[in-house]
């Protein structure tokens, strides 16, 4: 950027004093800010003419910034009054002032059932891609995970047979200041960590990237982890346990806490990765959107994908909401949640001599080795003469009478969402109850309940069987059957109810997410001898089950690590176009993924399908999302050409933003899937699209001709031209349109269906959605 000039020095300078001189006046309105400044030095400076001059501006004020950002973008966090954030926003440089929030986290079988989904599929694979072994064709692909930290000792990060760390790398291992500094080691696995401490973070004995939550180690070994050849939870889920790409590096960015992810922690650790060359970002975490330019998140995996580093990220745990997908850039990979074929049955025998059998499901630690019989209650027959009995029957606190259900097994509805599962049990188990039975068909996650108290989950109509029962004789029994656990049986993937949907709240004219993984009851490593993790009677575990987003986005990181290893040169639009054309819709006995409910699921729940582990090594096309579109994107949501201007110095040379254009424009930008907002139907909707040919290399032949196939939904005409596109050599790029249009003036319902270009062996399916709906700015 080029040198304030001394009017504007002079000009704030006054300004900045003057609300100095007044800041005691201001402090209950103060906080801390993140002041982003846009890209970074083009010539690789530690700092540009702005940073420094409002730095120094500030160490005159008494004051200092909490952290500084110089390698990938530049700007700083501080702690400002309101007045000074309003100032510091008007200044030339800046893009944008925002407060600095914090951010939650999204709180082994899964690759084992991508594998066998893979090969389940009809699919070219190349030789390489067929060895069932994961650990294969990997090099020194580096992972950085901006998370709560990690636990060095885990099994899961050995470093036994690694080759040297790679000369890229040029990060740190900090070691903290207290907590056994000398005791975190970093390795040839586990390569670099760093920590990041808030202004409301006092404790010292936290200044360390150990990981204290868990949440940070667990998912760096669903992406990353060394394989584990006899891992279990206390005899559940036993088997191998491994990572995606199990021979990568890890680099971790502990900037989150007991209390979450401070946004200034986020960035810093963005500004780090970038300079430390880490070739892939995994973050389980989000924020609500609402402005691009103010989410730390959308910042800084600009710029690192900007600089060629594929950032993965988790969709939300906020589902089955509409519109509450989070992390929906188009530059990050936006992963929702998918479920597995393994479950853990907990049945249930019902009466004595004639016992019946119904199916539930949970995760039982107390009884494994032994059952016994209980009495058996409906959680309304013990309900207090003044408490409301819908609240009754759903086992809410201080709804029920200790005396009724002491020594008992307790039937409870379930009209809420998973977590309440946990306090359910918890009321229960405080009143004396021997096991829970919870009536509900939408809760697969079974990580939030306690494993130490008997619980199982049931199904509506098997819960009318157990009423039945209960209602059919005078004293009624029941065993909670010891929980084992199954894989093959179970329909999967589907969709679980928590997992964030789309369409995306800033537009519809982009669809999110982009692909569905594995994260429901997923094993993975866990620190070592944490207490808090223990059921009740029993030591730490040295793994632990939890599902979220959060664990389905390790599982695209893995898979882009790899593909970054096996293909250097591949860009992240690449990667994500070939995990996007490549996924499924179909589940392993050949139906329709659905949702938690059983209904069709659809683009908004799981963007262009289930992941699949072999497809995109060989993807066929590419959409190359360039760095045009990127800024074009910025400029169609809103943002002007100076703003633009600001964000990017890797523009292309002249770049201004285009006349006219307003968010529909946004479907235009070259992404693998399309999605067309405000359809009226009267006029016909064009959009555009380039594919280039990699797939030449692996069949021998550079001359290779894609037809296209359309699957749209009755009342929705779809006409690509042309239909056919001719490469003659590898690199070819090549353009078609999309012409969207209906024989109705409006859509009653919005539309779902594909397009796919196919040569005879690779097929490159793009999902599209079609909404009469406008975005609600422009409504």
């Amino acid at each position: 950027m080029t040198k304030c000039p001394i009017v504007n020095f002079i000009f704030f300078l006054f300004l900045f004093l003057s609300v100095i001189q007044n800041c005691e006046s201001e402090t209950r309105n103060s906080g801390d800010y993140i002041i982003y400044m846009g890209a970074a030095s083009s010539d690789g400076s530690t700092g540009n003419d702005h940073v420094e001059l409002l730095s120094s501006l500030f160490k005159r004020s008494g004051k200092s910034p909490t952290h500084r950002y110089k390698h990938g973008f530049s700007g700083f966090a501080a702690h400002l009054s309101e007045e000074e954030a309003r100032i510091m926003a008007n200044q030339p440089g800046v893009v944008s002032v925002f407060p600095d929030q914090i951010l939650p986290l999204h709180t082994t079988r899964s690759w084992d059932f991508l594998v066998q989904e893979s090969y389940q599929r009809e699919t070219y694979f190349t030789d390489m891609n067929s060895q069932p072994e994961l650990d294969v064709a990997v090099g020194d692909t580096i992972i950085g995970f901006i998370d709560s930290g990690i636990w060095p000792e885990s099994q899961s990060f050995e470093d036994r047979h690694m080759r040297p760390v790679p000369a890229k790398w040029k990060g740190t291992c900090m070691r903290g200041k207290k907590t056994q500094p000398d005791s975190f080691r970093c390795n040839k696995k586990l390569i670099g960590a760093r920590y990041y401490n808030s202004s409301f973070l006092i404790d010292p004995d936290y200044e360390t990237p150990r990981d204290f939550l868990g949440h940070g180690t667990h998912v760096a070994s669903i992406a990353a982890g060394r394989i584990i050849s006899d891992a279990s939870y206390y005899g559940l889920a036993g088997g191998i346990m491994r990572g995606g790409s199990p021979s990568s590096r890890i680099a971790m960015y502990r900037a989150c806490s007991l209390l979450g992810c401070r946004g200034s922690s986020i960035l810093a650790a963005f500004d780090d990765a970038i300079a430390d060359g880490v070739d892939v970002i995994s973050i389980s975490m989000g924020v609500w959107p609402d402005n691009l330019l103010e989410n730390p998140l959308s910042i800084g995996s600009f710029h690192a994908v900007e600089r060629g580093i594929t950032v993965v990220c988790s969709a939300g745990n906020d589902g089955p909401s509409s519109q509450s997908v989070v992390n929906a850039a188009p530059w990050m990979i936006t992963v929702a949640a998918s479920t597995i074929d393994r479950g853990f049955e907990s049945n249930i025998l019902l009466g004595g001599n004639k016992s019946r059998l119904v199916e539930g499901v949970g995760i039982n630690i107390a009884n494994i080795g032994k059952s016994q019989a209980n009495q058996l209650i409906h959680a309304r027959s013990a309900k207090k003469i003044d408490a409301n009995e819908e609240a009754a029957r759903n086992c809410a606190p201080d709804t029920m009478n200790k005396t009724i259900v002491e020594g008992k097994i307790v039937v409870c509805d379930n009209d809420v969402g998973n977590q309440v599962i946990q306090w359910k049990s918890e009321e229960v188990k405080r009143l004396g109850g021997t096991g829970m039975i919870i009536i509900d068909d939408k809760s697969l996650d079974l990580s939030y309940i306690d494993p130490s108290f008997l619980v199982t989950i049931v199904k509506p109509v098997d819960g009318l069987r157990i009423m039945s029962y209960i209602n059919s004789t005078r004293e009624p029994i029941a065993t909670i059957m010891p929980t084992r656990s199954r894989t093959g049986h179970m329909l999967a993937p589907s969709i679980p109810s928590f997992s964030s949907r789309g369409p995306y709240l800033l537009t519809r004219s982009l669809l999110k997410p982009d692909i569905a993984a594995p994260g429901v009851n997923i094993l993975g490593s866990w620190p070592i001898g944490d207490i808090n993790a223990a059921p009740e009677g029993k030591p730490p575990p040295l793994v632990n089950i939890e599902s979220g987003t959060s664990m389905s986005c390790p599982h695209v990181s893995g898979i882009a690590a790899r593909l970054k290893s096996e293909n250097p040169s591949w860009s992240p639009a690449a990667i994500r176009s070939a995990i996007m054309t490549t996924a499924v819709q179909k589940t392993n006995t050949g139906s329709h993924i659905t949702t938690e409910t059983g209904a069709k699921a659809t683009p908004y729940d799981f963007g262009a399908g289930q992941v699949t582990i072999f497809g995109p090594s060989s993807p066929g096309l590419f959409y190359e999302t360039n760095q045009t579109d990127y800024l074009n994107f910025l400029c169609y949501y809103g943002f002007n050409s100076d703003q633009v201007r600001k964000i990017s110095n890797r523009k292309p040379q002249g770049f201004t933003c285009p006349e006219q254009s307003n968010r529909g424009d946004i479907s235009n930008i070259n992404y693998p899937s399309i999605s067309i907002s405000n359809f009226n139907g009267e006029e016909s909707r064009r959009v555009r699209r380039r594919l280039t040919n990699v797939a030449s290399r692996l069949i021998g032949d550079e001359d290779t001709v894609y037809t296209v196939s359309i699957d749209a939904p009755k009342g929705l005409r779809v006409r690509v031209t042309p239909r056919r596109l001719h490469f003659r050599k590898i690199g070819d790029t090549l353009s078609y349109q999309a012409i969207f249009s209906s024989s109705t003036s409006t859509l009653k319902e919005d539309a779902f269906g594909s397009i796919t270009w196919s040569n005879g062996m690779y097929s490159v399916r793009s999902p599209f959605a079609v909404t009469s709906k406008a975005d609600d700015s422009d409504q």
